[in-house]
């Protein structure tokens, strides 16, 4: 086995004024509409005891999000939530006040109408928004980078998106996108990257994340692990690494509560 390249994060700490986005307030918001969707099904906290003895640590877990809404990645849960949360601020409501029964039923669409949603993905997330949008009875407008694979373009136009493989990088997709979206009546850019400007939606993504978390920190404790000891996460963009740390992000809820030891 070869050993693992690692670094020391030598970057200075900064304050915590944005931690309120992930509070469990705010994710169980989140969770609570997931799971009003009828396909929603909280996906597997799998052990992994023979993993954990081959590597010499005790304990291993692995979030099985093959599952997640038939659609095999977390990132539905994002976009999805980032839409409701927009028909909420537009209609002056709480997302709380607007499962998916609300979303889709005839009143809300008389007071709302349509909104179309315009992303740049490599694959899952624009799969999660045109999944979404459909169920959701909206729009989607997806752009993906050249270099892009049928089998993706496919998975997303076979949800009902105008998808299109474009001669550019993926950075470039999301400028694209959002030009697009600024030229269309009710067009809405649901990307999980923020820049300058474009921070709340984002944000809002985070929070759908926290979903797939509150899950495995719910399921862990099911184990009789209170807190693990480490948490390893795929950093991409980073909205996913920032929404599983500002989550984990909190004091353990009493002295002897027992931790997952690696």
């Amino acid at each position: 086995m070869k050993p693992i390249e690692w670094a020391i994060n030598t970057m200075p700490k900064t304050d915590d004024r944005h931690l309120p986005v992930m509070s469990p307030e705010e994710i169980k918001k989140a969770r609570s509409f997931h799971e009003s969707f009828p396909q929603y099904k909280e996906t597997p906290l799998t052990q992994l005891p023979h993993m954990a003895g081959h590597l010499g640590l005790g304990e291993i877990y692995i979030k099985d999000e093959s599952y997640r809404f038939g659609l095999n990645a977390f990132k539905v849960l994002g976009g999805s939530y980032a839409m409701a949360k927009y028909v909420a601020k537009q209609t002056k409501k709480e997302v709380s006040d607007l499962p998916y029964q609300v979303l889709t039923s005839q009143a809300l669409k008389e007071e709302f109408g349509q909104a179309t949603f315009f992303t740049a993905t490599d694959g899952n997330h624009g799969r999660g928004v045109a999944w979404a949008a459909r169920q959701l009875g909206q729009k989607a407008v997806v752009f993906m980078p050249k270099g892009t694979t049928l089998n993706r373009f496919n998975n997303i136009k076979a949800e009902g998106a105008d998808v299109t493989i474009e001669e550019s990088n993926y950075d470039e997709c999301v400028r694209m996108a959002a030009d697009a979206a600024s030229k269309v009546t009710n067009g809405v850019v649901v990307q999980d990257t923020a820049w300058d400007g474009y921070e709340e939606i984002p944000a809002w993504i985070m929070q759908g994340y926290g979903t797939m978390v509150m899950e495995a920190d719910e399921q862990l404790k099911e184990y009789g692990c209170e807190r693990p000891t480490h948490v390893f996460v795929q950093a991409g963009v980073g909205s996913l690494a920032g929404a599983v740390i500002g989550y984990f992000k909190k004091p353990l809820s009493g002295k002897s509560a027992r931790l997952c030891r690696g």
